[in-house]
């Protein structure tokens, strides 16, 4: 083997080391290394929202068409106080929950529409739930988004989203920015 033919063969072997160490060629998910976790609550704080539809104030309704997925916002009584960029922060005790359901079909898979033209929500699919309180969001470290922690439910209120990993929401609503004290929309006008 000359010297060319050499330098090319451990050059493929590096390549193929370098694709194995990250994740690429040759490993399988349980080889490849771990992503370090982000920082995260070690418990869950906030709750799962119990009765929320009948206790809490629908604040917005939007469809997600390519997921075909309905979205209504509820706001507790603190968080439903809050009407204007001007009042923010939120009060201590705020609870926001996204809840997302699929839409009611029709025999032929058309959405069902309600009165007002808007499709109608079929099984509810996930709770999506931040709340604030005083000290809260601490534990995101770096990802920290103001005094909110976040927790994502079924609808039985197990976990989609365990406390430990609920960073990614946190580390989401903090391009809410601190201006909307980390709220996208709640009943806040849009930007």
């Amino acid at each position: 083997m000359n010297s060319n033919s050499l330098l090319a063969a451990v050059r493929v072997l590096v390549l193929v080391g370098y694709l194995a160490g990250v994740g690429g060629l040759g490993t399988s998910g349980a080889d490849a290394p771990s992503k370090p976790a982000l920082p995260a609550p070690d418990r869950d704080r906030v709750g799962f929202p119990k009765g929320y539809q009948e206790k809490f104030q629908i604040v917005r309704t939007f469809t997600r068409d390519k997921e075909q997925k309905l979205v209504t916002v509820y706001v507790n009584r603190k968080a439903g106080s809050i009407t204007n960029l001007s009042q923010v922060p939120y009060p201590y005790g705020s609870v926001l929950v996204m809840e997302t359901s699929s839409i009611l079909q029709d025999a032929a898979g058309k959405p069902q529409l309600d009165e007002q033209g808007r499709p109608r929500k079929d099984k509810v699919t996930g709770l999506h739930v931040m709340r604030r309180e005083k000290g809260f969001g601490a534990a995101y470290g770096e990802n920290r988004a103001g005094e909110w922690e976040y927790m994502e439910y079924r609808p039985d209120g197990s976990y989609l989203t365990p406390p430990r990993k609920s960073a990614t929401c946190a580390e989401c609503h903090r391009k809410a920015g601190l201006k909307r004290d980390f709220v996208y929309r709640g009943r806040l006008p849009a930007d």
